[in-house]
C-alpha cells in the first residue's frame, strides 16, 4: 500500500478526525476517502436479520445471469413458507425456469451453496431435490 502525503489531498476537517483516530484511507476513482474505524459496540453488533424484496432479487439474478442470486431468494422464500424449518424441502425449477436459467445452472448454484456448507441436498434422479437449510438462511 502507498504512503501518500494527507496534507496535499486536502482532506476535510473531519476526515482527518477520523484518520488520526484510526480510520484508513482509500482512493475511489482519485478522490479521498477515509473509512472510519468501527466503535468495539458496532464491531459486536451482529446483524442477523435483513429484509429485501424478493421480485427485486429476481430481477436483479435475471439482469446479471445469476443463477445463484436467484436460487438464494427462491430458497430465502421456501424457507419462510415452511411450516417446520428443520425439514427438507422441494426445490423445484419453475421460478428458475421463468427467468431463463436451466436446470443445469441450478444444479451448480446449489452444488456452490452445498460445498459452502449452507445446504444439504438430497439429489434423486429426474425428480426435484430435497433441501435442508444448514446456515446462512436461518
Amino acid at each position: 500500500m502507498k504512503t501518500t502525503n494527507t496534507e496535499s489531498l486536502n482532506l476535510t476537517c473531519e476526515q482527518s478526525e477520523a484518520l488520526k483516530n484510526g480510520g484508513r484511507l482509500e482512493m475511489w476513482d482519485g478522490i479521498p476517502m477515509v473509512i472510519e474505524k468501527n466503535s468495539d459496540h458496532q464491531t459486536r453488533k451482529k446483524y442477523k436479520w435483513t429484509r429485501y424484496e424478493y421480485r427485486d432479487q429476481l430481477e436483479l439474478a435475471k439482469l446479471t445471469r445469476c443463477a445463484l442470486l436467484a436460487v438464494l431468494a427462491e430458497l430465502h422464500r421456501l424457507y419462510f413458507l415452511a411450516w417446520n424449518k428443520k425439514a427438507p424441502f422441494e426445490f423445484s425449477s419453475s421460478v428458475l425456469r421463468s427467468l431463463g436459467f436451466s436446470h443445469h445452472d441450478k444444479i451448480r448454484a446449489l452444488q456452490s451453496l452445498e460445498k459452502a456448507g449452507w445446504i444439504t441436498v438430497q439429489w434423486h434422479k429426474r425428480k426435484s431435490p430435497m433441501i435442508t437449510i444448514a446456515r446462512g438462511l436461518l
